[in-house]
């Protein structure tokens, strides 16, 4: 009854299973789980049918239970919030094949190439195609990026073509004399306590930033962007592999 009244199913205890929603099926059968304490438990998209309060509640409370009990819990999920908040480690995997193994601050800080770049995080990293012209210029659809450190150079000099990647959170709005980048206005989105603004570089190839509410933004306004230099990330254009891991992979 303790896990009955943790999935708020207590009251369905005399009901039939022909009587119960998809979303009060799917709890009973995750109660039946819990209550055998098993030492590894496998999840597979366990909150998928609930509605949206009910999975933010169960989110807290399973990890909750989890630490409670101790169980060892594989966690099957396509929803990347639930990965982040309930996870130690996350495996990130795309047509059966590991892309990336480690915790949700790894997985989300140092990606390891475009496609857990492009998949975790809403909205997702932003990637710009761009040309390494000297070894340490990036000629960017819209812009030119100079690295000014030695490590960044060496690295650039083994590339011909990247991606530069940076989150929409990564962005300021600047003035003129401080930006890295000119853009133009598409889409102004509020969703609360961000605004999220997709902008258009050059060749209609579009990004995402995030600003605050109280700033007086329209579709069709000029902006100058600055790029948090610590947050920027490389990736090679052909393999798609974060630079820093295949420098670091190559020197083992």
């Amino acid at each position: 009854r303790e896990v009955a009244k943790l999935l708020k199913i207590d009251h369905l205890l005399d009901r039939k299973p022909s009587q119960l929603s998809g979303g009060q099926q799917q709890r009973v059968a995750l109660a039946r789980a819990l209550v055998k304490e098993p030492d590894v438990l496998l999840l597979d998209e366990p909150l998928s049918n609930l509605d949206a309060l009910l999975r933010v509640y169960m989110r807290a409370e399973l990890k909750r239970l989890q630490k409670t009990l101790g169980i060892t819990a594989i966690y099957v999920t396509h929803d990347q919030i639930e990965a982040l908040s309930m996870s130690d480690r996350i495996v990130v995997m795309n047509n059966g094949r590991i892309q990336q193994i480690g915790t949700p601050d790894e997985i989300y800080s140092k990606p390891s190439n475009t496609f857990v770049a492009s998949f975790i995080g809403t909205p997702p990293m932003n990637l710009i195609p761009c040309r390494v012209i000297d070894g340490k210029t990036l000629e960017c659809l819209g812009f030119k990026y100079v690295f000014e450190d030695e490590i960044a150079e060496k690295i650039l000099n083994e590339h011909k073509e990247v991606y530069f990647g940076i989150r929409p959170e990564d962005i300021v709005i600047t003035n003129k004399d401080n930006g890295d980048a000119e853009a133009t206005i598409l889409v102004v989105e509020p969703i609360g306590k961000d605004l999220v603004i997709t902008i258009q570089l050059e060749e209609e190839h579009t990004i995402k930033i995030l600003a605050p509410p109280s700033i007086n933004l329209k579709p069709g306004d000029k902006i100058y962007l600055k790029f948090k230099k610590e947050k920027i990330h490389l990736f090679d254009k052909k393999t798609g592999q974060r630079i820093e891991y295949i420098i670091k992979k190559g020197e083992e």
